[in-house]
């Protein structure tokens, strides 16, 4: 989706629309294009920064903690990995070329190949871990027993293994798509679709779309609804238990771990709440853009704002991929102690 955000929109944005038929004024001097850039300028350096710490600080801390669901600390871990692979091959990159107008990707068709079909498939195999992880968390407190003792370390590294290795081979086609083209008109090079092969072409713009549609937003998000609510249920009945427990005297011992169970369970609701909402303004974006393209004649008004729109929604789907870390702190009391003793201790035993 992001690649199709990237290539598309901006395509439409500067070369299919014709010149506003009522005004002379340029596009590119609305003052909504102009704050356009300027998120561009200030929001991806800071999204970057706080994403690759963020990313570095939740593996380092999941290999500090013991937690009784291992699961979830390798769950973090894999989410962490593939975020710093989007965030180093997609957001730096996009403030280079906003800051030095110079593309990181364009140096060499090979990088541009390279770099495309590693950001796209990362944000969509980062998707899916999350996915996987609030699924695994729904069936444990579901079924708690059976599910732990057949959802083991091994079991978790295969799926997510089996997962990767799905959508790599489903992105592999942009290794033959995306080549570095010269643009005359802009007197630079882009990396962008291959406009000479119509059967790569028609597949791209007219059926991957629907796919990538598919497993990058409308699965997921059903997914994420179903466990979700679930994970609701579940924590609200595990309150409504504990208040009758804590009035007959449960020991501290099982007071414990029932609130470390919630705190997991609230940290994956929230993560996954987190994702829905970054990404969903991507998506209506990329529609709206999709249909928009169909229609030559846009007013410079109109190609200033679709620029603004386009700009606020990259940039909150780039946050999907730096918030994490705040948000495991924001809601996991034991995360957080573990992040300090990082800071203001150094190497604790564990």
């Amino acid at each position: 989706m992001t690649t199709l955000l990237a290539s598309g929109t901006r395509n439409n944005l500067t070369t299919s629309a014709a010149p506003d038929s009522t005004s002379e004024r340029p596009w590119t001097s609305f003052t909504i294009y102009i704050v356009s850039q300027y998120l561009w300028l200030c929001g991806f350096p800071l999204i970057l920064l706080l994403g690759i710490f963020g990313n570095v600080m939740t593996i380092v801390i999941m290999r500090r903690i013991k937690s009784d669901d291992s699961s979830i600390g390798i769950y973090f871990t894999a989410i962490s990995v593939m975020d710093i692979i989007v965030l180093c091959f997609h957001t730096l990159n996009q403030w280079v070329q906003y800051q030095f107008g110079f593309g990181l990707y364009t140096t060499h068709s090979i990088v541009c190949k390279i770099r495309t079909w590693l950001y796209t498939g990362g944000g969509t195999i980062s998707c899916w871990y999350l996915v996987c992880m609030t699924v695994h968390r729904a069936l444990s407190v579901v079924w708690p027993h059976r599910v732990n003792s057949l959802c083991t370390r091994r079991t978790v590294l295969l799926v997510l293994t089996g997962i990767t290795v799905f959508f790599a081979l489903l992105y592999v086609h942009y290794m033959i798509g995306f080549e570095r083209i010269y643009v005359p008109s802009y007197n630079s090079y882009w990396c962008t679709v291959r406009r000479d092969n119509k059967s790569y072409m028609y597949f791209f713009e007219k059926i991957f779309v629907y796919i990538e549609l598919a497993v990058y937003c409308l699965l997921p998000f059903l997914f994420l609804l179903a466990a979700n609510i679930v994970l609701v249920w579940k924590l609200l009945m595990s309150v409504k238990v504990a208040g009758k427990h804590l009035t007959q005297g449960d020991s501290d011992q099982v007071q414990g771990h029932r609130k470390a169970a919630n705190s997991v369970t609230v940290t994956v609701i929230t993560v996954s709440v987190a994702f829905v909402v970054l990404t969903l303004p991507t998506t209506l974006d990329y529609i709206v853009n999709y249909f928009a393209r169909q229609h030559d004649r846009v007013t410079g008004y109109e190609r200033a704002t679709a620029a603004f729109v386009h700009a606020v929604t990259a940039l909150l789907s780039d946050t999907n991929h730096a918030v994490n870390f705040y948000l495991y702190c924001l809601t996991g009391k034991r995360f957080r102690e573990e992040f300090v003793k990082v800071l203001c201790c150094g190497r604790i035993r564990r």
